[in-house]
């Protein structure tokens, strides 16, 4: 091979390799550019991409794929103002995500943290674990936070789907998603509003 990969298509082939890492995150928004973008240069500089044909389709097909990839939320700018908006009602927040204050004893989530079974993902199976320590109260996470796990969880799944999709990890992988999209809206799952005030508890108290 006479000549270097170009530019752009360096550039977005290591960054996918991070993506399929876990290291970062891209919307479908940024992928959907991406993917435009080097369609635009590689008719601008065909030359340039003799010899890359493998990398340079890879590259589109990865993000054809984030480009369609089905995020509640697509922007993570439109995350940070709406958290910066909730740090106005700094009550109302300590409110809904302090440990409860009657302290009522936690029953051991040893046997629920058992019942995962192994052989996750690491990213889901890290979440799955930290989604059981956020419902019972030990583990308090961040709106922020959320909205950015949602969406390297699901570029992660999008690209290896086998690992994601199977009969054992898609049940966690749609009940950690829809978790994580309440927790990034401000919508705490398992804490309930009624006449006696708030509490917490899912009807079904293991993970699945």
């Amino acid at each position: 091979m006479s000549h270097l990969m170009p530019e752009l298509l360096s550039t977005w082939s290591w960054r996918l390799e991070r993506v399929r890492n876990g290291r970062t995150v891209l919307t479908k928004g940024q992928a959907a550019s991406a993917r435009t973008d080097l369609l635009h240069d590689r008719s601008a500089h065909p030359a340039d991409y003799s010899g890359y044909e493998e990398e340079y389709a890879t590259a589109l097909d990865a993000l054809g794929v984030l480009a369609q990839q089905a995020n509640r939320s697509d922007d993570l700018l439109s995350v940070l103002r709406a958290e910066r908006r909730s740090q106005d009602q700094p009550a109302r927040e300590r409110y809904a995500t302090a440990p409860d204050s009657a302290g009522a004893q936690r029953t051991s989530l040893a046997a629920e943290h058992d019942r995962v079974p192994t052989g996750l993902p690491e990213a889901l199976d890290q979440w799955v674990h930290r989604l059981i320590r956020y419902r019972s109260g030990a583990k308090i996470i961040a709106p922020i936070e959320a909205a950015r796990a949602e969406i390297r969880l699901r570029n992660e799944a999008d690209l290896n789907p086998g690992a994601y999709r199977n009969a054992t990890a898609a049940p966690y992988f749609g009940r950690v998603m829809r978790e994580l999209g309440e927790i990034a809206t401000a919508q705490r799952p398992g804490v309930h509003i009624s006449r006696r005030g708030l509490h917490r508890g899912l009807t079904d108290d293991s993970f699945l």
